[in-house]
């Protein structure tokens, strides 16, 4: 054998050896990736965070725990802290809450939720029969009466209960309707109703101080030029103090995966330096990405592109990118990475919608783009929006796709 087929055989081995090994590295950065992003969802999702709401304090929980992964992650603070405070109005339910008919105990986020906005009110009531054609759904609802009064008596009526057979769904809200309101599964509602109980306890917080979670990494030659990564980690918190909602897609899942790119670029620095928001008051009305875009550390001019993250906790049918046909070169930049690597099993491109945190700094004109994953569990502002259920099936392949998106621009 001559020396230079021994050579050629050598070099073969070296770089077979050494592909091995790169691939081998990736999968293991990528096992890393997705033990972290577990361990950020599951925390974020337990109990002792309420939610992520404005009761027991679940949101400054929540942006303690994040600010303290920026800091052990080596990322820059603004000003020396990585908080932004800003004011918001919200109705909360941190007490006990009770709904009995007929003598049995109804639970909370299962087999009824009450509108966000409901007043407090406790008692036992009598009830009179609203027809589907007085209702805008359709739905049978039902007026509840103080017993001292006539059913047939409807100006005296204290709250109103609608029955459905639609997906129970909470919310949350910045004011306090006059009357409760309760949507309650119509598989737990006898034909006949002799009585209800019912107590909810409702505390309303003015100019409650809440906060933004802000952090940096500098660029290496254009650290006057940004790129940032938005995702919003506030939830729908308690209904009642047993009840909480944990928000494990929506928005633990984005939380996480911002997480996950920071600790990865910082790593591997950009040219441009690279921010990472983390804001409160989404559920609110888009509060904090408002208030950030008002109050902003930097130019928002100078943000080359903004990706905002949310609902990212699936992906088993693709991924969808909004504003896709605003910036249409973007757009084909991902797409095109996409085609390549195969991070993910089909991108679908929609138009503009002031449905998450983009849309204020889209208001701004800072390019942008809303990513949000298709497919999986359906659980949406429910009790089993749980981390132990959430897939995470594209959460690598959209991670990977992110970052080389961004050394792209």
């Amino acid at each position: 054998m001559t020396l230079q087929i021994i050579e050629r055989i050598v070099n073969r081995f070296v770089l077979v050896f050494l592909a091995v090994l790169m691939i081998g590295s990736a999968e293991n950065t990528a096992c890393q990736d997705i033990a972290y992003a577990r361990t950020v969802i599951n925390k974020l999702c337990s109990g002792g965070f309420h939610g992520r709401g404005y009761a027991k304090n679940g949101d400054h929980r929540a942006a303690g725990f994040i600010r303290d992964e920026l800091s052990k992650a080596g990322i820059r603070s603004f000003g020396g802290h990585y908080f932004q405070f800003f004011p918001v109005n919200v109705n909360i339910f941190p007490g006990k809450m009770k709904f009995r008919i007929n003598g049995q105990n109804l639970v909370p986020g299962r087999d009824f939720l009450i509108d966000p906005s409901s007043p407090g009110l406790s008692g036992r009531y009598t009830t009179g029969t609203i027809s589907t054609a007085e209702t805008d759904s359709g739905n049978r609802a039902l007026l509840l009466y103080p017993l001292k009064i006539r059913a047939g008596n409807k100006t005296g009526a204290v709250a109103r209960v609608e029955i459905t057979n639609d997906k129970l769904t909470f919310g949350i809200s910045s004011r306090v309707a006059e009357m409760p309101q309760i949507m309650m599964n119509a598989g737990v509602c006898s034909d006949s109703i002799a009585k209800m109980q019912l107590r909810i306890k409702n505390r309303y917080l003015n100019d409650y101080r809440t906060q933004n979670v802000i952090g940096y990494i500098r660029g290496t030659v254009c650290p006057d030029s940004f790129v940032v990564f938005t995702a919003h980690y506030d939830h729908l918190g308690l209904m009642g103090r047993n009840t909480y909602f944990p928000g494990a897609n929506d928005n633990a899942s984005g939380v996480a995966m911002v997480l996950s790119l920071a600790r990865y670029f910082n790593a591997h620095p950009q040219r441009f330096s690279i921010i990472f928001i983390f804001l409160s008051g989404e559920e609110l009305g888009l509060l904090g990405s408002g208030f950030f875009t008002e109050n902003s550390p930097i130019r928002l001019s100078a943000v080359k592109f903004l990706v905002n993250l949310d609902l990212v906790g699936t992906g088993s049918d693709g991924i969808t990118v909004v504003n896709a046909t605003e910036f249409p070169d973007q757009f084909e930049m991902l797409t095109v990475i996409n085609n390549r690597e195969g991070y993910v099993n089909s991108i679908k491109k929609r138009g503009s919608a002031c449905n998450s945190d983009h849309c204020p700094f889209f208001r701004k004109g800072v390019p942008c783009f809303f990513i949000y994953t298709m497919g999986g569990i359906a659980a949406y502002h429910d009790p089993d929006d749980r981390s132990e259920t959430l897939p995470l099936t594209a959460f690598e392949g959209l991670t990977r796709l992110l970052v080389e998106f961004c050394g792209s621009l």
